[in-house]
């Protein structure tokens, strides 16, 4: 016959595992980064730049439109060398002290529903920062990137969250920048509010955003 005490170990041993367990779980859980999985299809990827605010979409963004915005990206800067270092810079930046070529920001690529803009998140007013940044006490007005590195962005943003989610198409955005990370690679809906509110802060010359739609 086995001892009691020899249970209350057992017993207390299987407790203090499935604790462990449990707390192991939510851990994990914790630093994961969102997933979103299509069933029968490929592994789920993470979507840390994917955004469900209405003000970047109103409604549908088609997966081709920002296809043909990711072109016209293309095709407007084509004449510049993509690998070149760029300093882009907004409102309130002296441009021309990092010693490189420049471009003045926001830039926007749109066609249809799908508008990618680049822009210093300097320039976007604070109650509309992107989701995490609210709390980030300081943005450069100017930063450094290649062309070919934010036309890379906005294409991981277009098939994270526009291509990767096809029953509902998400508004998404990157950082980017190799001094500060403070240049928004932006995938927004065409006639959203924040794509307004950049055309607005033209007509009121607030922050430095001017409109810049490229066509073809």
């Amino acid at each position: 016959m086995v001892p009691i005490p020899f249970f209350r170990s057992m017993f207390a041993l299987t407790c203090l595992l499935m604790v462990t367990i449990v707390y192991a779980s939510s851990f994990n859980t914790a630093l994961q980064p969102s997933l979103v999985g299509v069933p029968g299809g490929p592994s789920p990827r993470p979507l840390k730049t994917c955004v469900t605010l209405k003000s970047w979409s109103i409604d549908r963004i088609e997966a081709s439109d920002c296809g043909a915005a990711l072109e016209m990206f293309r095709r407007a800067e084509a004449a510049k060398p993509g690998s070149q270092r760029f300093e882009l810079y907004g409102a309130g930046a002296k441009p021309g002290a990092l010693g490189l070529l420049t471009l003045d920001t926001p830039r926007k690529y749109t066609w249809n529903t799908c508008t990618i803009t680049l822009g210093m998140l300097a320039g976007v007013p604070r109650g509309y920062l992107p989701p995490g940044l609210q709390f980030k006490q300081h943005f450069a007005p100017n930063d450094v990137a290649t062309l070919d590195e934010l036309r890379q962005a906005a294409r991981e943003v277009i098939e994270d969250c526009v291509k990767w989610v096809p029953h509902k198409p998400l508004a998404g955005w990157q950082p980017m920048g190799e001094l500060s990370k403070d240049i928004g690679v932006f995938v927004w809906k065409t006639g959203s509010f924040m794509d307004h509110l950049v055309r607005v802060q033209e007509d009121l010359a607030f922050d430095g955003f001017e409109n810049r739609t490229s066509t073809a």
